[in-house]
């Protein structure tokens, strides 16, 4: 080991001094000034004065002892309080308290050792307490949740005897945890179970005479006043189950009694509202298929009658719709396939004789005209015309006849307007005129220096025109 210069063994001896006379402050200042500090309990117990302890036999090391434990003691009081507060928050008397009395006698054995400067003992007594207390908290989780455990089975049992059962479950677990939800529904549920119960016992004698829908609705009340009872939400769930069956029985019995009656609407409505009771049922696609047979038998002689009688009065259309409407119903009809064809023929025939008389002067086109002429011809081949198409026959011929026939049109004038007629010539001015026309839509127009243009629209359909076609710009600008 190296040796020390005589300047650094002078600081070091400097130095050890130092420390020896701060540790002597040190224990002087605990041995006088300690017990007056540390004489008062931090829960109340008795009041004793502390005998001053003899100077000369506190040594540094049992000061310091004595200062640890006193601390210990004061860290472990302060979780003592604060269990001790949380456990009568709890209505620790009312599950524990021989326990909780137990551990409060100990912390006044602690507070008294305490007291007396005993802190090793003190903090013995208050780390039993502690260790008790602990224990009485564990036991609280318990007890509560045995308490709403408890609650809950006498709430879903629900009878009579049940009540009380509930009624003192909801009540501990709400001394315990009031704050809880859990302990707040069962409060709840335990409150309205004698309503809940009443309303059961109803249902279950309504189902039993099989008045489902009262039955039913005593069960809605019944979860209405508590909508977590599981009890009454089976039942109300299987009471509804009953109630569907009842509503698609009811309604396959309606319809049958009405296929009998041959009442085919009321039968298909019923079945169909069976269907909606249980989509995809097979009886219903069964009882479907019966309407339809049985219907198609009275159905079809009858929309064949009737389509017989528009084709008797020419109304070709008509019988058409209801023979095609038959074989989307049912393909197979040979005989409504048959008259399809001769109907089919005659049904457009009608519809293009009437669209041409209904605007004859698209015949101003030669192709409109020329299919005019071959429609003429294809009526005219038609053997036993009836009055409707001898009529159409004669119609459209004059009408074919008047749409090559030129009318002589008088336009009048005032000398001063500047008359044209679109698509057929520039007139100028005149006073009277007039022009070979044949069947169409014309306008004529006139202008004037000062004065508004005019436009005049009118039409030739082959007759004579009843009045002359008047062009004049009167209205100055």
């Amino acid at each position: 080991m190296d040796k020390q210069s005589p300047t650094s063994h002078s600081k070091q001896q400097g130095k050890q001094k130092l420390v020896i006379g701060l540790l002597l402050v040190a224990v002087a200042a605990v041995v006088l000034l300690l017990p007056n500090l540390v004489s008062e309990p931090w829960i109340a117990g008795p009041s004793a004065s502390v005998p001053v302890a003899d100077k000369t036999s506190v040594s540094p090391s049992t000061a310091a002892e004595k200062t640890k434990y006193r601390q210990d003691s004061q860290t472990t009081l302060a979780q003592i309080i604060a269990i001790r507060d949380r456990l009568n928050n709890q209505s620790v008397e009312r599950w524990a308290d021989f326990e909780f009395r137990q551990a409060m006698a100990l912390i006044e054995q602690g507070d008294e050792q305490y007291g007396y400067g005993d802190y090793r003992e003190s903090l013995d007594s208050y780390q039993q307490s502690l260790a008790q207390l602990k224990s009485q908290e564990e036991l609280g989780q318990q007890t509560l949740t045995k308490a709403l455990a408890d609650g809950l089975a006498a709430i879903e049992n629900a009878a009579q005897t049940d009540i009380s059962i509930a009624t003192a479950a909801a009540s501990l677990a709400m001394a315990i945890a009031p704050d809880n939800k859990q302990s707040q529904k069962v409060e709840q549920r335990a409150a309205v179970l004698p309503e809940v119960i009443e309303q059961l016992q109803s249902a279950d004698k309504l189902l039993a005479g099989k008045q489902l829908n009262e039955a039913k609705s005593a069960y809605q009340q019944a979860l209405a006043l508590d909508p977590q009872h599981i009890r009454a939400a089976a039942a109300l769930s299987s009471t509804k189950q009953a109630v569907v069956e009842e509503r698609f029985r009811n309604a396959m019995s309606q319809g049958f009694s009405a296929l009998d009656k041959d009442n085919f609407a009321a039968a298909n409505q019923a079945f169909k509202k069976a269907g909606t009771v249980y989509a995809n049922h097979p009886s219903v696609a069964q009882a479907l298929s019966q309407v339809k047979t049985r219907q198609s038998q009275i159905l079809v002689s009858r929309k064949m009658v009737q389509a017989s009688g528009h084709e008797n009065s020419e109304q070709w259309q008509q019988a058409l719709d209801i023979y095609q409407s038959l074989l989307a119903t049912d393909p197979s009809l040979t005989a409504a396939k048959v008259r399809t064809i001769r109907v089919k023929v005659r049904a457009q025939l009608d519809s293009q004789i009437n669209k041409i008389l209904a605007d004859p002067l698209k015949l101003v086109s030669s192709s409109l005209y020329n299919s005019g002429q071959r429609l003429l011809k294809d009526a005219r081949g038609i053997t036993k015309p009836g009055p409707v198409l001898t009529q159409q026959i004669a119609d459209l011929n004059k009408t074919l006849r008047q749409s090559r026939n030129s009318i002589d049109v008088v336009l009048q004038s005032d000398s001063l307007t500047d008359v044209t007629l679109f698509r057929v010539k520039k007139l100028g001015a005149f006073k009277q005129t007039s022009v070979l026309l044949r069947p169409g839509r014309y306008i004529a127009a006139g202008k004037r220096l000062g004065y508004r243009d005019v436009r005049v629209e009118f039409t030739i359909t082959g007759e004579p025109m009843p009045d002359p076609i008047l062009v004049s710009c009167s209205e100055a600008i």
